[in-house]
């Protein structure tokens, strides 16, 4: 990775975290699992993709 690189930020309100974080854990748990699921389905070409933009070997286009 290169240095001071790579990953993605966004931004997330304290409302919306005190939210997620009043649900039960069962729940969060059940959001990652499919979230990771529907990533798995994705097509190769995608998954390289955002592979590479988290590594930072890609910006991002505005």
């Amino acid at each position: 990775m290169k240095e001071g690189k790579g990953g993605f930020r966004y931004y997330v309100s304290p409302q919306r975290l005190e939210e997620y974080g009043k649900w039960p854990l069962e729940r969060r748990l059940a959001w990652l699992f499919f979230a990771n699921k529907m990533r798995r389905s994705y097509p190769k070409e995608v998954l390289e993709i955002q592979d590479a933009f988290r590594r930072g070997d890609i910006e991002p286009t505005r």
